[in-house]
């Protein structure tokens, strides 16, 4: 039998809820925020994702826990800071020279989990969201950007799906991986297929008429320039909330934003084109406690970050000391766990029964 249809989830609270989670992994590398975040994001994914969604992006956060070792071996190789040494390389080795130490090492599994759970959180978010009701929010100007943005993170899990494909037919055929050779029988149905649905996309968006814009349509200097300067911002408040500046941050926030708006009602009445849709997204009171926990975790961060911003950061160097957090923080930030609470997939509910 198929999986139950899931309820819709408003995308705006799933995006608002991606923001927070991602927000103390940004922000700072400490232990116990990381691995509250992961148990939070571990248990949202299993209640609120059906199987095949967790199938369809498993691949990528696989992917990302190469980081883990790489991060390590990296940051030991090359940062030679730290009372607890391990062993001695001479200073001869050009780069690698010196000492090699339990602080680095620690500081690179942390990088590495960071990036791991930064992942998750993103995956969790592009399998849960409605790709179109994400493209209907966004003002017509950006419809070329949100409609070549679903499309590539659409391509992400059948990329995942005709790899597993393939790998089963090449396997039934009597294919064995031996050496680097051996990839060749699964790379190349791997990219034809990939060509094919590049090409039938293009003439699905060729015919519906996207990319059709009104003969007087131009990029003036002032649009040009307002868009770097949001873009500016956007970089420059991530920044500065990165190195501990919350208010700073939030003022060039605020100035991104009404860049933003400046460019969406200078941009009106250009397009020749504009999104139809036949039904409106409800919200609904599971939107509202998802979005509340969301705004009580971003609330505590941002306190947290301008009182004790050692309670979301850790600094291993020059020496390693157990971490200390605030118990009320991780409790606030448990507020992420909401999803998994109002809105299970139907789904999941059926297999635990």
């Amino acid at each position: 039998m198929h999986e139950a249809s899931a309820p819709s989830i408003d995308v705006r609270a799933w995006l608002l809820w991606g923001a927070a989670a991602s927000l103390p992994l940004i922000t700072g590398r400490h232990p116990l925020i990381l691995l509250e975040m992961l148990i939070v994001v571990v248990v949202v994914r299993s209640v609120c994702l059906p199987t095949e969604g967790r199938k369809g992006w498993g691949w990528l956060l696989r992917v990302a826990t190469i980081a883990v070792p790489i991060g390590v071996l990296f940051n030991m190789m090359t940062v030679h800071a730290g009372e607890q040494r391990m062993f001695t390389i001479p200073e001869q080795a050009p780069i690698i020279g010196g000492a090699v130490t339990w602080n680095a090492a620690m500081y690179g599994i942390l990088s590495g989990l960071t990036i791991v759970v930064l992942v998750a959180v993103g995956t969790t978010v592009a399998a849960a969201i409605e790709w179109t009701a994400l493209m209907r929010l966004l003002p017509g100007r950006a419809g070329g950007l949100a409609v070549a943005g679903s499309v590539a993170w659409s391509f992400l899990p059948q990329l995942a799906r005709s790899w597993r494909e393939i790998r089963e037919t090449q396997a039934a055929r009597g294919h064995h991986w031996r050496g680097i050779r051996d990839f060749v029988p699964l790379m190349v149905p791997l990219l034809a297929g990939g060509l094919d649905r590049s090409v039938t996309t293009a003439e699905v968006l060729e015919a519906r008429g996207f990319g059709v814009h009104a003969s007087s349509y131009r990029v003036d200097k002032l649009e040009a320039l307002t868009i770097i300067g949001a873009l500016t911002a956007a970089v420059a408040g991530l920044y500065l909330l990165a190195v501990g500046e919350p208010l700073i941050a939030a003022g060039v926030f605020t100035l991104c934003f009404a860049s933003s708006v400046i460019v969406v009602r200078l941009g009106r009445g250009k397009m020749l084109t504009r999104a139809t849709h036949y039904r409106r997204m409800a919200w609904a009171s599971r939107d509202t406690a998802i979005t509340i926990g969301a705004l009580v975790a971003l609330v505590a961060i941002g306190v947290a970050l301008q009182l004790a911003p050692a309670s979301l950061r850790y600094d291993p160097y020059p020496d390693l000391t157990f971490p200390q957090t605030q118990p009320v923080v991780v409790l606030l930030l448990a507020a992420l766990v909401i999803p998994a609470i109002v809105a299970p997939h139907p789904g999941n509910q059926a297999m635990t029964r």
